[in-house]
């Protein structure tokens, strides 16, 4: 009992210790109490950026006792959390324009029938919804990029305020190439990035570019712009490999840790490359390659000279991923292989799905597939992994699928199943990406034309 009542009476010295300091440095007379309540709920980075206002607030910010206030308030808020929806993208009726729906991540009956339909959110307009693409596999700090292939314009796309701003038109003509969105902590700005390969240009003696466009930047800054430090020549045939397979594979770059990736494929080179990402930091505007993982045997001969090799990138958990598709070689599986470190290049296999039921029939028949995400926690055993497939049926129809798996009970589950007219068929199929609202993150599917 007296080291309770110990206890107690240092934590109202503390507070009081605060609150003059606050008094003196700051020229605040707020309650401790007020203060605490207010400051529980910024999140980290504002917490170190508020250290600055004051000593008190430095003090009072680098505390044990306001690490697990702050601890507690975010946890509380995330169990408040709305729960994860979807959001997909299909034509309207015209042509002329793409609608974006919203539907939750539950079958629509207590017969777990998956989904038919979604929500209608908004439509944007100009955006040809025969020819969008969702370029982003996942969402970025609330944004999404998309693409209009018959306009060769990209769409920055915000679901929370039901908006889209259409970027100016690159000037550089490209053979091929590969655009990504990312976020820059620094600076609070996110940033459209381009790879370009074979510039049509025959005065242009550059055979690898990065563009840059920076929405709601400076003036100076609203166009596309070169990279600060360029592609380093040393890089360009991991540059050039890597384009080519997210062009001819619709394999779109992935932001994770600060970096937007691009995958290359072996089947690009005589010989297996020891590096399979090219990765651009988004803040430094550098480029740096990942080293391969180890199902690539560096020197030996590609295994196939086929341009798709069944393998994707995927931010997961706040981690690079690497999806390794085993149905092209004979085993009804898939691997989701993690990188645990960038500088010794490790990786680690940290899921393996099977594909082999009942239940799995679409995903084994689909023409493509794509991991795209997860949502919940797998700690607390609601973690769900979101598997998306696209099959063309006849003429201009097309089936669009989403199926959620859990890790823990290995159950498969298809939540939304729906079949969409295009204006003319295209050979090729759909692919899925992700898009988000505000909160929480949102995966979602889209079209794809080859």
């Amino acid at each position: 009992m007296p080291r309770e009542v110990s206890e107690s009476r240092r934590r109202r010295w503390r507070r009081r210790e605060h609150m003059a300091t606050a008094r003196d440095d700051c020229g605040a007379s707020l309650p401790y109490e007020m203060i605490i309540e207010v400051l529980q709920w910024l999140p980290v980075k504002s917490v170190f950026r508020f250290k600055a206002v004051c000593r008190s607030w430095a003090a009072l910010l680098s505390s044990d006792e306001f690490r697990r206030l702050h601890m507690a308030a975010a946890k509380a808020a995330k169990r408040r959390a709305p729960p994860p929806k979807l959001l997909y993208i299909s034509p309207t009726a015209t042509f002329d324009s793409t609608a974006v729906y919203s539907c939750s991540f539950s079958p629509s009956s207590s017969l777990g029938r998956p989904r038919d339909h979604g929500d209608l959110l908004f439509t944007i307009d100009g955006a040809r919804g025969n020819y969008v693409e969702v370029v982003t596999p996942a969402p970025c700090n609330g944004l999404t990029l998309l693409y209009d292939a018959l306009d060769t314009a990209y769409y920055i796309c915000n679901a929370a305020t039901r908006a889209a701003t259409r970027l100016p038109p690159s000037t550089d003509v490209a053979c091929d190439s590969s655009a990504g969105l990312g976020f820059d902590a620094r600076t609070d700005e996110h940033k459209v990035v381009r790879l370009i390969n074979g510039m049509l240009n025959p005065k242009d003696l550059d055979p690898v570019r990065c563009e840059v466009y920076t929405p709601r930047g400076s003036y100076v800054d609203c166009r596309w712009r070169p990279a600060a430090r360029g592609v380093p020549s040393s890089l360009h045939k991991f540059v050039h490999a890597a384009v080519i397979n997210a062009s001819c594979n619709k394999l779109s770059p992935v932001f994770a840790n600060g970096c937007l990736h691009w995958l290359m494929t072996p089947a690009s080179f005589i010989t297996t490359p020891s590096v399979a990402i090219v990765s651009f930091s988004v803040a430094e505007e550098t480029f740096t390659c990942l080293q391969s993982p180890p199902f690539w045997v560096p020197g030996a001969p590609p295994t196939s000279r086929n341009w798709s090799s069944g393998e994707q990138l995927l931010e997961m958990d706040d981690q690079l991923c690497l999806v390794r598709n085993r149905m092209p070689h004979g085993s009804n599986t898939l691997e989701i292989w993690k990188l645990l470190d960038y500088s010794s290049g490790d990786w680690l296999l940290n899921h393996r799905i099977s594909l082999s039921g009942h239940l799995a029939r679409d995903l084994r028949q689909s023409q493509i597939l794509r991991v795209i995400g997860s949502f919940g926690s797998y700690r607390s055993s609601r973690k769900k992994i979101i598997i998306t497939t696209s099959m063309h049926k006849i003429f201009n129809k097309y089936q669009k699928m989403v199926h959620t798996y859990d890790p823990r009970s290995e159950a498969l589950e298809t939540i939304l199943s729906i079949t969409e007219t295009h204006s003319t068929p295209q050979y090729g199929c759909l692919v899925q990406d992700s898009v988000s609202f505000k909160r929480p993150l949102l995966p979602c599917i889209q079209q794809m034309k080859r």
